[in-house]
């Protein structure tokens, strides 16, 4: 036997008796393969395969895909053997053919084509109010920023990550941008505002003040929904007053 030697050094071998072989140096044992020959009557010893042989260590891990099911049940990895990979979930497969190692005479393996690549999001919808930062990367595990435009909040995640569901990559939740309001201006004595009735006054709105006959307007006559903290609005400027005994 080629990677195989006998336990026993006798040199004499009754019938009946039995010889379990052991490996080589550098050789494993083949699985499901008997160890022991028996010596029989007419001084011939019965019929055993090699029980052992060279193998590879297990195959190499790799990143983007993993052993076969067959394959991953081996623990025996002769020289010439091919094994197959499927491509990890998040991955596709970008040819027809499966990644596969063969295990070389050296008892290395061959190095697998990277045939599957991470799966990639579409383009994120659009962000009314909003948009989202340039986009450098769109494939599995990407992040992207949001941001809102002048006047709107910014309402969830001010990012959105591209990720699995499934097998397939879609973006996460997109956030909203919802326009900032102000409540209505305070009132004035001796006057009014051109807004008067309205609940709600949009980012940017701008109210005039006027005062009744015999009084004149103190301050600023307009002012405008703003906000301070990209939250909430608030009126810029101090409320005007409507002073009297002007002639």
């Amino acid at each position: 036997m080629t990677h195989s030697r006998p336990s026993s050094s006798s040199s004499s071998f009754p019938v009946g008796s039995r010889v379990t072989f052991t490996c080589a140096e550098g050789a494993r044992r083949i699985p499901g393969l008997p160890d022991t020959m028996e010596c029989l009557p007419g001084d011939i010893w019965s019929r055993l395969p090699e029980p052992c042989g060279r193998s590879c260590a297990a195959p190499t891990r790799l990143r983007f895909a993993a052993l076969s099911k067959k394959d991953e049940m081996r623990n025996f990895f002769p020289v010439g053997i091919n094994v197959s990979y499927v491509c990890r979930l998040g991955y596709e497969n970008t040819s027809e053919s499966s990644p596969s190692s063969t295990c070389l005479e050296n008892l290395t393996w061959s190095q697998p084509a990277e045939l599957c690549r991470r799966r990639s999001c579409s383009a994120p919808a659009a962000l009314p109010g909003g948009r989202t930062g340039p986009l450098t990367d769109l494939q599995l595990g990407a992040r992207v920023d949001v941001f809102c435009e002048d006047g709107y909040r910014l309402v969830g995640n001010n990012f959105i990550w591209c990720q699995l569901k499934g097998n397939d990559a879609e973006w996460s939740k997109l956030p909203t941008c919802e326009l900032i309001t102000c409540s209505p201006p305070p009132p004035i004595s001796h006057g009014r505002h051109d807004g008067e009735g309205v609940e709600t006054f949009a980012f940017n709105a701008t109210v005039t003040y006027s005062c009744d006959p015999n009084f004149q307007l103190v301050g600023n006559g307009s002012i405008q929904c703003r906000s301070r903290d990209k939250t909430s609005g608030v009126w810029s400027g101090a409320t005007p007053e409507c002073k009297g005994g002007f002639i």
